[in-house]
């Protein structure tokens, strides 16, 4: 089909993304697809979409920021854009290196900035195409799914399996020898044809970019294999690649390519016919076979080892490829241990059983990895000077805490949160007693004193160590706040962003797992904190903290729209009267949050004549504030 399109708007846009997604899912193929990536509109979003992200601020080797191409004339830097597409000749990308939790580097490829505006136009316009090809059970990179759901799944397929002799209790780890380095380019290409990418001016476009190479120390490297890690179509580029994957073990048994006619689906048939159960989940490189015998699986080991040697080009590692046995020790699963265990036997003895249920236990070794570093943060603390950037290093831990707790919160997490806690108090205990020697006993206060994440430690007792700053406790929280939060329905594979009734369910899974206040992250990154210190004016330390209080209040929406804050919303903090002398003008009462276009328009910026009267009414309100 050849994609024969005009769109002048963004809701245009998402309806021909829909239509993508549809006629993709049936079958067909698409030519014509370079006119939608260089529109006007998907350039415009594509540019949105990068702004927002914090790399944004890195640059490439032309050493060009954003900020170079946001000042630029809208129409200027669309014929830029347009014309990189009619004649694309991707620049190197800049090599740097970030640590592994083994202690190993991973080589990460920063292209030029208009190299990521060009890749994130390609992504937008072919992700519709191969999300709705891609295998139902692949978690990684993919809008709407997080590791969460890929843990949920090995659950339910373990439990279902409860009462059967069938029960998967038997699992291959998978592991690729460098896999994204290792991708073919060639095989590459020939998937995204198959997946329904007819434009061969979109493949030579890819093309080029995966030959643009690297530069490492002011030299030059070809590449000849693999995608590279950094590059924003580098995961939907690696997802297509182990689709194929994905689909040869899934058609064996969970995923058959044959439907019966009659009541009930072709796993059924096939568990009758005495075929062993396969079930294959994927995140990134990293994958799972679960089944219910160890001949089974150690077949599928050496079938596998020849299926990606042969057919993928790539090599499994046989050493770190396990066999493994879930009712002894569990597999090793991006972040977790997942063992197939007895239920907890509860007061009532009519719910005792033998049968086996699956659980996910955080992975104490791995986390035991990221403490260790928490720690050195923790001890950081006593290298700072002034008491502000004690606080901003403190605001630092405590993301890093939140992040952890809320990345484990999935699982039967009692236990690494109390191994979270222990060992940061006894690192804050040690930096305290060097910091405040004669008096780091009264610097324990109670959690809910602390003027830091108000929400999160309201009604909590707990002693935590804690700075005096400006007049306010500013501390330390605890992982144990975060609240269990355990997934409990499989992800629905009617849910993405490609179709209305997909964002609809989005919508309401959303509203029925919306986090808790008290995992809400602050609105105030250490940066904000440490340079209060040398504020002069208005945008003190008081200022800061007591914006987090009005974030609170007004419950995380704007109060002029009444819309909720998101990465694509912009929020500001703004002074109701800003003519206010210093000691009036922070209070808590003359901050609101609003956000970016109803800034604006407090601002003087012209309101559209569409608005609603509410909302006009409540921006008339505050500008007449201004003037106070």
């Amino acid at each position: 089909m050849h994609l024969n399109v005009r769109f002048s708007t963004e809701t245009e846009l998402k309806k021909i993304q829909d239509f993508l997604y549809e006629k993709s899912g049936q079958g067909v193929s698409f030519t014509g697809l370079v006119e939608a990536m260089a529109n006007e509109v998907t350039i415009v979003t594509a540019v949105h979409n990068i702004k927002s992200n914090k790399g944004s601020r890195t640059a490439g080797v032309d050493k060009m920021k954003m900020d170079k191409y946001l000042q630029m004339p809208k129409d200027e830097l669309i014929l830029l854009i347009q014309s990189s597409f009619r004649n694309y000749r991707p620049k190197p990308a800049r090599r740097e290196y970030i640590e592994k939790s083994n202690g190993k580097k991973r080589p990460l490829g920063i292209p030029t900035v208009l190299d990521r505006i060009i890749q994130e136009c390609v992504r937008i316009i072919i992700e519709p195409i191969c999300e709705a090809r891609f295998y139902p059970q692949s978690y990684g990179f993919r809008p709407y799914r997080a590791q969460k759901h890929a843990i949920r799944g090995i659950i339910n397929v373990i439990n279902a399996g409860c009462k059967s002799p069938d029960q998967p209790v038997w699992a291959i780890e998978g592991d690729i020898k460098g896999c994204f380095d290792n991708i073919n380019h060639r095989l590459l290409l020939q998937k995204l044809w198959r997946i329904g990418i007819h434009d061969k001016r979109v493949l030579k476009i890819i093309s080029q970019m995966l030959k643009a190479g690297y530069m490492e120390n002011d030299l030059f490297h070809a590449t000849e294999l693999g995608t590279p890690q950094g590059g924003i179509l580098s995961p939907l580029l690696s997802n297509v690649y182990l689709n194929d994957f994905d689909w040869y073990v899934g058609r064996m048994y969970m995923e058959p390519h044959r439907q019966c006619k009659h009541k009930g689906n072709d796993t059924r048939r096939l568990k009758w016919a005495g075929v062993t159960p396969k079930y294959n989940y994927r995140y990134a490189d990293d994958w799972v076979i679960l089944t219910s015998t160890e001949k089974e699986a150690l077949r599928l080991k050496r079938v596998l080892t020849k299926y990606f040697r042969n057919r993928m080009k790539l090599e499994l590692s046989q050493e770190k490829t396990y066999v493994t046995d879930l009712r002894t020790n569990g597999i090793h699963f991006l972040g977790f241990v997942v063992k197939a265990e007895r239920k907890r036997k509860t007061p009532d003895p009519a719910t005792w059983t033998k049968h086996l249920v699956g659980k996910p236990l955080p992975d104490m070794e791995r986390l035991g990895k990221k403490i260790k570093k928490l720690l050195e943060e923790v001890h950081r603390i006593e290298l700072c000077q002034k008491v502000n950037v004690q606080a901003a290093q403190i605001q630092y831990v405590n993301s890093v805490i939140m992040g952890m707790a809320q990345y484990l919160q999935t699982s039967i997490c009692s236990r690494a949160y109390h191994a979270i806690d222990r060992r940061v108090n006894n690192a804050a205990l040690a930096v305290w007693k060097k910091l405040y020697p004669k008096r780091y006993n009264s610097m324990q206060v109670s959690l809910k004193v602390l003027c830091n994440l108000p929400d999160r430690h309201k009604g909590y007792d707990s002693k935590t160590f804690a700075v005096w700053v400006e007049g306010k406790w500013f501390g330390i929280t605890y992982a144990f706040i975060t609240h269990s939060h355990y997934e409990p329905k499989p992800f629905d594979q009617k849910m993405t962003p490609y179709t209305v009734e997909g964002r609809r369910r989005y919508v309401n899974y959303r509203a029925k797992h919306k986090s808790l206040p008290c995992d809400r992250p602050s609105v105030n990154s250490p940066n904000d904190i440490a340079m209060s210190a040398y504020a002069k004016g208005r945008m003190n330390f008081e200022y800061y903290m007591n914006r987090e209080y009005a974030y609170s209040r007004d419950k995380g929406k704007c109060k002029c729209c009444g819309n909720a804050f998101s990465p694509m919303l912009q929020k500001h903090c703004h002074h109701v009267k800003n003519k206010l002398p210093l000691d009036r003008i922070n209070k808590v009462p003359n901050l609101v949050w609003l956000c970016e276009p109803c800034h604006r328009m407090v601002h003087n910026s012209p309101i559209p004549p569409e608005l609603d009267a509410k909302t006009v009414g409540k921006i008339m309100k505050y500008r007449e504030k201004l003037k106070l």
